[in-house]
């Protein structure tokens, strides 16, 4: 059995430097270039939802003490709005103050201030504005949350409010297409929403060229795919709800199914590899789920696959969690009595091991095989 030891930033440099695989003058450069990596090392995700979640409450609070100790009145919008901008200040002076500390309690704790203010001031700044032009004037929200964003996108150190941040305004450009539009327009406006946040996501996410700084974006722009498709997915009724009209899905159906083909042979390396009978099964597969009309189960899918292909985590669970999820909806929404549901039920597991069954003696679950 063999045991694995850990190893200090100063043994390993000793060692390349007897190795010869180090130079005197180099020695400095790479010892900052560990430490600076050590510095700005992602948190686990578990850290990061306890960290949305501390600062959820901590907004709610906040601007609850605000309002009880008379500091703010929410009936003024220049006053709620002045409070945004100075939290917003103060957030983005306690971004430059958080560089170049080193890992610790303190600096855990000034990450998370800096989280919080940055969250109460775009919180406000938002109110501030509705209050200032009025609630009925379309695209306030949306323009201010889009002006904060650029505001603190470049110097946040979070890279969860760089998530939250552009899908905040993604998610109220959504609301904005669906509450104001009329008959047929909403359709396209979803459309073009969703080829917008695919764009943005393929780039920004399959790209190897893409700087990192972008990757949250990318995330984003994922997220408010998958809040289309949500929408989709709930049924010809949510949709209605939503908009107070119908809503075709044939267009954005259409357009994962391309997405799904399209990460698919990303994934696999190129196009001519569609040749191989794996690959080609499983892009003849995408397009037999686009014509069923199960937009949620092709996007889980996608989830599945980019995360595979990136060695993402956390877009693959993602994708496990939301795959059972969009079958028991596509199921749910079908006009069927309950024998009808359970009949099909069982012959889609039938179908379903079969071909596990067959790719199995086909060698197809092999690494190798595309």
């Amino acid at each position: 059995m063999t045991t694995r030891a850990s190893i200090d930033a100063v043994t390993l440099l000793t060692a390349w430097r007897r190795a010869g695989l180090l130079t005197a003058e180099e020695t400095p450069v790479v010892a900052e270039a560990m430490a600076a990596t050590t510095r700005d090392a992602e948190p686990p995700l578990h850290l990061k939802i306890l960290s949305g979640i501390g600062t959820f409450f901590a907004t709610i609070f906040f601007a609850g003490f605000l309002a009880m100790a008379d500091l703010i009145s929410f009936k003024s919008g220049a006053g709620t709005l002045g409070w945004g901008v100075a939290l917003l200040a103060a957030g983005i002076g306690l971004s430059f103050v958080l560089k170049g500390r080193s890992p610790g309690l303190g600096r855990d704790f000034l990450a998370q201030a800096t989280f919080a203010a940055m969250a109460v001031g775009k919180v406000l700044c938002v109110a501030g504005a509705i209050l200032i032009f009025g609630e009925r004037t379309p695209w306030v929200a949306t323009i201010t949350l889009f002006l904060v964003t650029v505001a603190t996108y470049p110097v946040s150190g979070a890279s969860l409010d760089r998530v939250l941040s552009p899908y905040a305004v993604a998610a109220s450009a959504l609301f904005e297409l669906m509450e104001r539009g009329s008959g047929g327009e909403v359709t396209l406006s979803l459309t073009l929403f969703h080829a917008v946040a695919t764009g943005l996501a393929g780039g920004l996410l399959l790209s190897h060229r893409r700087p990192d700084v972008l990757r949250p974006i990318g995330l984003a722009a994922l997220g408010a795919m998958g809040t289309v498709v949500c929408i989709l997915a709930s049924g010809h009724d949510f949709g209605i709800w939503m908009s107070r009209r119908p809503i075709d899905p044939r267009p954005i159906e259409a357009m994962l199914t391309l997405s799904l083909v399209g990460t698919i042979v990303w994934a696999a390396g190129g196009v001519d590899r569609l040749a191989r009978p794996p690959l080609a099964a499983a892009a003849v597969g995408a397009v037999l789920l686009g014509f069923a009309g199960a937009p949620g189960i092709v996007f889980a899918l996608m989830l599945l696959v980019a995360g595979h292909a990136l060695h993402d985590v956390p877009m693959r669970v993602v994708g496990i969690l939301a795959l059972p999820a969009f079958l028991v909806l596509w199921y749910y929404g079908r006009d069927m009595t309950f024998l009808e549901k359970s009949v099909t039920l069982v012959g889609s597991g039938a179908l379903l091991l079969a071909a596990r069954g067959w790719m199995r003696f086909a060698g197809w679950d092999r690494e190798d095989a595309a």
